[in-house]
């Protein structure tokens, strides 16, 4: 019994991490807008931005740009939309990480303190 709620909690979570990706797939006119095409979408930005990141100087544009490639290219967009794609799906995850506070009840001072204390002093 415990088997099926560990599929049925993973299952949810894949879909609230696709979710802004989703989302702003589908307000961008995306071809391809569903959950695994959306986290393919992820893991391939997510590689990208990586490789990005790696170069000096510019790594910073370079990994935005990669990014926007990596949607444009597995959500069946242009390159511009891939982009709008980008600056959406952070966007929407501020959105529902604050809706999911909300709705967990835990305050947005609270959450941060576990982060940092979690990860360290890294960015917070």
């Amino acid at each position: 019994m415990e088997g099926i709620w560990l599929i049925v909690a993973v299952l949810i979570g894949l879909y609230i991490i696709a979710l802004p990706v989703k989302m702003a797939a589908a307000a961008m006119g995306a071809k391809r807008t569903g959950v695994l095409w959306c986290l393919l979408a992820l893991i391939g930005s997510s590689i990208l931005h990586a490789i990005g990141l790696a170069i000096p100087c510019i790594g910073s544009i370079a990994a935005f740009l990669l990014s926007a490639v990596a949607f444009a290219a597995i959500l069946g967009t242009g390159f511009l939309k891939g982009i709008g794609i980008e600056i959406l799906v952070v966007v929407f995850s501020t959105i529902l990480v604050l809706i999911l506070t909300l709705v967990l009840g835990v305050s947005l001072a609270e959450l941060l303190s576990i982060l940092q204390e979690t990860f360290g002093s890294v960015g917070f």
